[in-house]
């Protein structure tokens, strides 16, 4: 009750200042440490304190250098363990005080050693598979006896977690079953792909040689290209700046060629009007006048002034004959 007591204070210590004030660096002496990666987690009761940052070799042991939060509060007779998260999950160092022994007083400091006493590796389902396969090409009852022994400590608390992955085996399975065709199609599928590659490999070492003589060339001219880019550059800067030099007038000029546009919308809708009586006009005039031979010549005025030479006389005679000629064409069609 006593551990339990101060294993649940230290756990409940560390998460409150999990981070606060800093972090302490801690070596432990393995010797085992199998495939525990670097950067794996240390935790505390499952409650992650600190990481692991390098392994060295020590002699004939491993060197394992955690950093851990100061403020997790971790008994200095702490023990260290190393575990996986499942039974086929990752490993990590499991930080625990010792068995039958009350938890020290005294927190790990930066610095402090776990020594080789106080550390294990516990055997996972791996270790257990490496015996199992000895034990198959002919090992002794010693092997049978270790493997039986793994089993036993890797299944030990995990049983509910055996049985659920059982169960998840026999859907999958199951999955499997009925997916056989798809399955066997598709392997089949790879194996022909995999042949069109073999078949195809002169291709590929042709392309891929291609690319690398495509590769040297690009190299060679590099310092071609390193001039071309910078010219590009340059050139892009000088655009730039005749552009923010011009833009005044350039603004100018195109409102002044909106309101022109804007002038010759305008005047669109008078000069379809014109065209059309001149086109009638033009129609009318050999029904009107029958005759071998007419020579028609009109002069269309669009817009303020009339032609040069023309007097105020002529223009009103003129107005005067086209609107008794206009008479003469329409006047029956009115």
């Amino acid at each position: 009750m006593a551990v339990a007591a101060a294993l649940a204070a230290s756990l409940l210590m560390g998460s409150c200042v999990f981070g606060a004030s800093g972090a302490i660096s801690v070596d432990a002496i393995f010797s085992d440490i199998g495939d525990l990666p670097r950067f794996a987690n240390v935790q505390t009761g499952d409650v992650k304190v600190g990481s692991v940052r390098a392994i060295k070799l020590d002699g004939y042991h491993a060197r394992v250098t955690m950093r851990l939060s100061s403020g997790a509060h971790i008994p200095s007779n702490a023990h260290a363990l190393i575990r996986s998260t499942s039974l086929l999950g990752e490993k990590f160092v499991d930080l625990r005080p010792p068995e039958g022994l009350p938890a020290s007083t005294e927190s790990l400091r930066n610095g402090d050693v776990i020594p080789i006493e106080r550390t294990e590796r516990i055997a996972g389902i791996d270790d257990a598979l490496i015996k199992l396969g000895r034990l198959l090409q002919g090992g002794t009852s010693a092997d049978l006896a270790t493997v039986i022994h793994s089993s036993a400590t890797i299944l030990r608390g995990r049983e509910d977690a055996l049985g659920q992955l059982f169960t998840e085996l026999r859907r999958f399975s199951g999955v499997l079953a009925d997916h056989a065709p798809d399955v066997a199609s598709a392997i089949v599928n790879l194996d022909t792909a995999f042949k069109s590659l073999a078949g195809g490999g002169d291709t590929l070492a042709k392309a891929i040689s291609s690319s690398a003589e495509a590769t040297t060339i690009l190299a060679d001219q590099q310092a071609d290209l390193d001039r071309l880019v910078g010219s590009l550059d340059r050139a892009s800067a000088v655009l730039a700046r005749y552009g923010t030099a011009t833009r005044p007038s350039s603004d100018a000029a195109l409102k002044d060629l909106r309101l022109i546009l804007d002038q010759v919308m305008k005047s669109t809708g008078d000069l379809d009007k014109t065209l059309s009586a001149l086109a009638k006009f033009v129609d009318l005039w050999p029904k009107a006048i029958p005759g071998d031979y007419i020579q028609l010549d009109i002069v269309l005025t669009l817009g303020g002034s009339p032609p040069s030479g023309t007097t105020a006389a002529t223009r009103a005679d003129g107005a005067r004959r086209f609107r008794s000629l206009e008479d003469l064409l329409l006047g029956a069609t009115r």
